[in-house]
């Protein structure tokens, strides 16, 4: 299967995730034209009721996507199956699971938590206003994009209304993730998704979970034991504020939790402005990469602080906004410009994506190494933008199409002249993944072809 280069009539790019049971496939959908991830079940040599019960989780999918038309919740567009197969097309997010981020033990921010919490729960809101009860709420089903946009993903064991295609009466989901209620197999409602969010917010907060253990005697836990509070596991990361709000939406009485995803919201929002001077200072001091000066916190790698910023930008075109705290973790353990550029290439899971962030970053830190003796007669570079300030808004809403938000810091970051706007488009341009986009960009700039 993994030779697989053409299903119906979607072709196939390259293996993105695979499974016991399944391959994840980036392809191409040609009418309408667009990239998809193509989750493909293999049906040979399997047991036909784990056939059909994977089967049931796709169509359930689609059922659930019928309603579910929300930025922040992944789309469905297509289901197929013959003898041999079945599929399902589905949004192809570029990002990473939340999931990777917890087990690279990176610790947000208390306002990127928020973030991510404010945004999962409006896209809950929106699934439980019109039927749909998640039931596997979990980082891996947590998407972060590259633009710093959430969505929420595999819906295939949702109950939609009262009509469950996957596993109805059955207790389902992840263990620490679940519900007293969904433990003891009774019928979950839209408060055992909140419970689950109150797991992900926890250990957003502490980088544990407030339940550990292997599923048989973690649901024990859940069921039936106290937790240590946010605050005692990680006083310096969990204001006290929010102890009350998690206590909450872990709730083992259902009637004791938030009624509403967005009722949980509100409640967390009042709680986290009881922390906003907290938040500012700890978001400064955890997320800022600062230039290695002598006595710095990075003084070994000898890159000016240009050559740093411009090795972030490339990093976060690839892995979103978590690119300050990846490079701020491996400045630590890196010696010089190249051993930098390796460690945090590994982040990147795509092996042609890594290989054109290498070749790019390596460019830019040998270009940013500093220089301890001073040239006899120094050589001007244009390292910094001087392309006009009006022309440089142009450009970057430009490149917003394709690359969202980022797109800003990239056209005010990328050195160019105004009397040389050609290079200094195809220099944007290269920031841009898809070589068809790339051409796109030019000619809508006027500098193609």
């Amino acid at each position: 299967m993994e030779d697989l280069r053409q299903l119906g009539k979607y072709r196939i790019a390259e293996v993105i995730g695979s499974s016991a049971l399944a391959t994840v496939y980036k392809a191409s959908d040609p009418a309408p034209e667009r990239t998809v991830a193509l989750k493909v079940l293999r049906k040979e040599g399997l047991d036909p009721r784990v056939v059909a019960r994977a089967v049931a989780k796709f169509k359930n999918q689609v059922v659930a996507a019928e309603r579910l038309a929300h930025p922040g919740i992944g789309d469905v567009y297509d289901l197929g199956e013959d003898e041999s197969v079945a599929y399902l097309a589905m949004e192809y997010l570029a990002g990473r699971g939340l999931r990777d981020f917890l087990t690279l033990r990176l610790r947000l921010g208390l306002k990127d938590t928020m973030s991510i919490m404010s945004q999962l729960l409006a896209a809950l809101d929106f699934a439980h206003a019109n039927g749909v009860v998640h039931r596997d709420v979990k980082p891996a089903n947590i998407i972060m994009l590259l633009s710093g946009r959430l969505k929420l993903a595999d819906f295939g064991i949702a109950l939609v209304d009262s009509f469950d295609l996957a596993q109805a009466g059955a207790a389902a989901g992840t263990a620490a993730y679940m519900s007293p209620e969904q433990h003891f197999g009774l019928e979950a409602d839209r408060r055992s998704d909140l419970f689950s969010c109150g797991v992900v917010l926890y250990e957003l907060l502490t980088g544990g979970k407030p339940f550990e253990g292997p599923p048989d005697s973690v649901g024990q836990k859940i069921c039936h034991e106290p937790y240590p509070t946010a605050s005692e596991v990680n006083p310096q990361g969990s204001p006290a504020v929010l102890d009350g709000v998690i206590a909450r939406a872990l709730a083992k009485d259902p009637a004791a939790r938030f009624p509403t995803a967005r009722e949980f919201a509100g409640a967390l929002d009042a709680a986290f402005k009881e922390t906003s001077d907290y938040a500012r200072k700890s978001e400064s001091e955890a997320t800022t990469v600062r230039a290695p000066q002598p006595g710095g916190p990075f003084p070994a790698l000898r890159l000016t602080a240009e050559g740093l910023r411009a090795v972030e930008v490339l990093l976060t075109i690839q892995v979103g906004p978590m690119a300050k705290l990846l490079m701020k973790q491996s400045a630590k353990a890196a010696t010089d410009g190249p051993t930098l550029v390796s460690l945090v290439s590994k982040y990147i899971p795509a092996e042609a994506n890594r290989k054109a962030f290498i070749a790019a970053a390596m460019e830019k830190v040998a270009a940013a190494v500093i220089r301890e003796e001073v040239e006899e007669e120094p050589t001007v570079h244009f390292s910094r933008n001087l392309v006009d300030a009006t022309e440089i808004e142009i450009a970057a809403k430009l490149l917003a199409r394709y690359m969202g938000p980022i797109a800003k810091v990239i056209a005010k970051k990328t050195p160019g002249r105004t009397n040389d706007l050609r290079a200094y488009y195809r220099q944007l341009a290269e920031n841009i993944p898809n070589p068809g986009d790339r051409v796109r960009f030019l000619k809508e700039a006027g500098h193609g072809k």
